[in-house]
């Protein structure tokens, strides 16, 4: 399942750098929904890490979201740098939900930066998906990238 994100849960984690209080650049104010990617590449958990790989190139995209094949849930994320594990190894048999590397964490499209950034900063943490509400579809992915990208607009 998971993890909404909320403006209000924002708090320092041990050994992560948070949100600094007093940074007045205006790019942490925003909306998230500036700087995400639109759309969500989304393959069903029972597809095999052999078409998750492709879709990533295909795509070209650096990560796809593994959904439940019954109810559509987020089960996570299957990233280019895990597939890097199944080089050597028949990726034709296994199934796309054994290849997932990252937790799903979401964020509304309407928080702001700063908020995505304490999200980003969570160990393990590299992308957030973009929704309005917990069980809607996804509107976008925001990447540690895409916001490196921001900055240095």
């Amino acid at each position: 399942m998971p993890s909404e994100l909320r403006t209000n849960s924002a708090k320092t984690n041990a050994g992560h750098p948070g949100p600094r209080r007093g940074c007045t650049d205006a790019l942490l104010d925003r909306e998230v929904a500036h700087f995400m990617t639109p759309g969500c590449v989304v393959l069903s958990e029972t597809a095999s890490v052999a078409d998750a790989a492709r879709a990533i190139a295909a795509h070209r995209v650096h990560a796809i979201l593994v959904v439940g094949s019954r109810n559509g849930t987020p089960l996570g994320w299957v990233t280019h740098r895990g597939l890097l594990g199944w080089i050597g190894r028949d990726r034709g048999l296994a199934r796309a939900s054994e290849a997932i590397t990252e937790e799903v964490r979401a964020i509304p499209a309407h928080e702001s930066v700063r908020t995505a950034l304490y999200a980003l900063s969570l160990s393990g943490t590299t992308r957030l998906l973009v929704r309005s509400k917990p069980n809607q579809m996804p509107e976008g992915v925001l990447s540690d990238f895409d916001l490196a990208m921001a900055a240095g607009r």
